[in-house]
Formats: C-alpha cells, sequence, structure tokens
C-alpha cells in the first residue's frame, strides 16, 4: 500500500469555518468558532484517509510575487474579520503542540506550498490528498493526487472530491486546461481581469477546442462571438497574465525533510490543555484511550445488564444529572451523569422503548437529587408512559433564563457557551435545517457521547 499524504490549505479551511459557525467564545472571551471548526475538519479527514503525512499551509501576511506582477491582485477583497485574525495563531499553536508540521512561505501563497509539496511527494511515489476551500486545487489534480473541497449544504458538511478523471467529467477540462481556462475567463475573487466579454461559458468551450489561451491567440479570427474575438486579440497580454497570476507554483524553495511529516504523537499533554482551554469538550474526546484522557466521557450502553447495573450505581448518588436526548420532540436516547463517573448514554434505537422507560422508571421516580435541561418537556413526554419525574433540584434552561430573561433561546449549546465557556456544535450545525434537515440517526451516533 502507498504512503499517503495530506496537505490543508490552513486559511482557506479556518475561513470556510469561520463562516459556517456562529462566533464562539471560551469563558475568558477568546474568539474559538474558526478553531473548532478548522479541528473538527481536520479530524473527519484524518478519520476518513488515514494518512501517514500531514501538513498544513498557511499564507503570510505580504505581498505576494503575484502582487509584483499585478498590482490590483486580489484588490478589493474585503479584510479579514477581527474576529477571525486572533483565531490563526490560536490554531497554529495546536497544530505545533500536536506535532503537526505548519509551513509558510513569504512571497508565496499557500495554494503555492500544497502545489510544491503535492509535486515532491508524488515524485517520492506517495499517493497525495489537498483539502481547500479553493477551486483553483483543481489544476493540482493528477493520477495520484486527489482535491478535496469541504463545503457547508443544508447545515451539514459535503465534500466534493477531484481525481484527475473527476475534472475532466466535471468541469470538461484537463487539470491543465483548467489553468487556461481561468487566463481567458479570470478570477473576480482574486481580481483576476482575464479579457473582457468572455464569461465561464465562452472560456470553457474556446479552451475545450484550443487546449491553451496561446493557440486560442492565434487563431482569434475563428473564435466566436465576434465581440470575444476581438477583445481576445487586443487583451491578448492581459490573458497571458491572467494565466500566469492563476498558476499555482510547484518550486516553491522549502526545506522538506519527509519525516517532518510523519502523523505521530498528536495527542500530547500541551494539546489536550489548549483544548480544554478553548473549551472543546467535544474534542477532548479524542485523548480518550491515549493515555491523556479528559474527565467526565460517556459510554454507549449496549446491553441491558450494562443498563440496569449503570442504573444502579447511579441511584446510589445523591445529585444525579440526565438528559432526554431529543429532536423535534422525538427522544433518540437518555444520557445519565453523576460525579467521579463515566456517564452513560442509552439509544432508544438499540433497545425495545417501552423496556428502556420502563428501566428508568425507579430512577425517575426516585428522591435521588436531579438535574435537568428541560424538565417541562421531559415532564409531558414521560407522563404518556405513566412516568412521574420527582426531585428535580434545578432546571439548565429555566437557570438560564432567570439569569438573562432576554436571550432568544436556552439550548444547550448556548447554555454550555455563556456560563462554562465551553463549545458544542449547535443542534442546527449537527441536524440542518429545512427540506434537508437530517433525523437523530442520520447523524454519527457519537454527537450525542
Amino acid at each position: 500500500m502507498k504512503e499517503k499524504l495530506m496537505v490543508i490549505d490552513g486559511n482557506s479551511i479556518m475561513n470556510r469555518a469561520f463562516f459556517a459557525l456562529p462566533l464562539l467564545t471560551n469563558n475568558e472571551g477568546v474568539y474559538t468558532n474558526a478553531v473548532y471548526g478548522f479541528f473538527n475538519i481536520l479530524f473527519k479527514f484524518l478519520d476518513e484517509d488515514k494518512p501517514n503525512y500531514l501538513a498544513v499551509a498557511f499564507d503570510v501576511h505580504a505581498p505576494t510575487f503575484r502582487h509584483r506582477m499585478y498590482d490590483e491582485y486580489k484588490y478589493g477583497r474585503p479584510p479579514m474579520a477581527e474576529e477571525l485574525r486572533p483565531q490563526i495563531p490560536l490554531v497554529k499553536e495546536i497544530l505545533e503542540a500536536m506535532n503537526i508540521q505548519c509551513i509558510e512561505k513569504a512571497g508565496y501563497e499557500a495554494d503555492d506550498i500544497l502545489g510544491t509539496l503535492s509535486s515532491h511527494f508524488e515524485a517520492k511515489g506517495f499517493d497525495v490528498t489537498l483539502v481547500s476551500g479553493d477551486r483553483d486545487m483543481l489544476q493540482l489534480a493528477s493520477g495520484h493526487t486527489t482535491i478535496k473541497i469541504p463545503k457547508t449544504k443544508g447545515g451539514k458538511t459535503e465534500v466534493d472530491v477531484y481525481t484527475e478523471k473527476d475534472v475532466i467529467e466535471k468541469i470538461g477540462l484537463t487539470p491543465s486546461e483548467f489553468i487556461e481556462y481561468k487566463g481567458l475567463w479570470g478570477d473576480p475573487s482574486d481580481n483576476i481581469p482575464g479579457v473582457p466579454s468572455i464569461g465561464e461559458k465562452t472560456a470553457l468551450k474556446i479552451i475545450q477546442e484550443y487546449k491553451t489561451v496561446e493557440a486560442a491567440i492565434l487563431n482569434w479570427e475563428n473564435i466566436k462571438p465576434k465581440r470575444a474575438s476581438e477583445n481576445l486579440l487586443e487583451y491578448k497580454s492581459r490573458a497571458i497574465l491572467s494565466k500566469k497570476l492563476a498558476t499555482i507554483v510547484r518550486d516553491v524553495p522549502l526545506d522538506i525533510e519527509t519525516g517532518d511529516f510523519e502523523v505521530e504523537g498528536m495527542y500530547t499533554e500541551e494539546a489536550r490543555a489548549l483544548f480544554e482551554k478553548l473549551g472543546f469538550k467535544t474534542l477532548l474526546k479524542r485523548f480518550k484511550n491515549t493515555g491523556i484522557e479528559p474527565e467526565g466521557n460517556f459510554i454507549e450502553l449496549a446491553d441491558m445488564g450494562q443498563i440496569e447495573k449503570e442504573l444502579q450505581l447511579a441511584l446510589t448518588q445523591e445529585y444525579i444529572a440526565y438528559n432526554l436526548v431529543s429532536l423535534d420532540g422525538i427522544v433518540y436516547g437518555i444520557s445519565v451523569y453523576y460525579e467521579n463517573a463515566e456517564g452513560f448514554f442509552v439509544p432508544m434505537n438499540n433497545f425495545n422503548r417501552d423496556v428502556i422507560l420502563g428501566l428508568f422508571k425507579n430512577f425517575f421516580m426516585s428522591q435521588n437529587k436531579k438535574i435537568s435541561l428541560n424538565s417541562k418537556f421531559e415532564k409531558v413526554y414521560l407522563s404518556k408512559f405513566d412516568i412521574e419525574i420527582k426531585n428535580v433540584v434545578f432546571d439548565c434552561s429555566l437557570g438560564g433564563y432567570i439569569i438573562n430573561a432576554s436571550k432568544p433561546t436556552y439550548e444547550y449549546d448556548s447554555i454550555a457557551q455563556d456560563f462554562l465557556g465551553e463549545s458544542y456544535l449547535s443542534e442546527e450545525a449537527i441536524f440542518g435545517k429545512g427540506k434537508s434537515k437530517k433525523t437523530a440517526y442520520g447523524v454519527e451516533q457519537s454527537v450525542f457521547l
């Protein structure tokens, strides 16, 4: 099996994460949503691809060689959001703590680093995956390099995957022709000018026929429509410049030592402490079974004997926290936690609902002091099964309302953010919304743990 390298475009993925998630802060007021989203994406691709080697490339906040070629390169692009800017060094700090290689080079963009690393490691016989939100990456697809472009659709993350074959089938051009196409059409997002009156469809048609900008210029008289033909001749130097601006450099002078990119020793005590400081409780689960484990993990119970045993232990406690995990009024499971213990989650789809509720009946009706998230819903729901919840001494949603009655929501993510400084994906971020909204069974069970 070939060895695998994955390279992530750090700025691109952080930008995507920042706008995909609501603003989050930890209990010190540090913005964290882009950091949280970035590492969720990073871990997703690590789990799926299992690369042997990994690197994250970043832009340097300084002019590049493209700016020297064209003063107006990226002119007019809005400045980075002030809430995003301080999160970039945070991501770099965590990556360093996880022994993940970060690379940046003055005068070049992260795209050029991805292009250089893919070229270098392809030549060594590696399979390469490039992760970016930038479609410019399509020019790098090959028989050994795959491009993955994550995007948010309907509240969930989807990934467009492009091999060389995919680029040809989906775009209608080879990866190298994609650069030529940018030469004619340009790229508004980077303020690459292209040729006036040659839009995406016309540029695609011209390159499909003539293959290169230079060949199209030589055959300008044969190009339709007439306006495109005339402008191609008049603005031929601009077309060639646009092609150069759109071309990703593949020979950035980098000191590349293969061993520096090896994926190993990521789950360090330093990284765990940073995740904890930022309030990333769900990401802390990554440190389970690594010898650096956070407190308060949840386990999913797999059989009736386990459930009965855990309930008996819970009933020996003075205070017990619980939650009916629900979505749109449907209960999908029950979670229980008490101090100095590993909490547990019972998924309803694994068992008969009436049998599970029968087991929990004594639990709910006991005199143990209970802490709830939404006792009003729980009491109404359980009353349908002749179960009365007794001795609820604290309701988190009601507590949040009493402290601040002006908030629009008192969901778990809002409460955790406001009072604990901890970050959790919202219900909408997990399940989506509208017609594309998923049921709880449509997502990985681990979101409940």
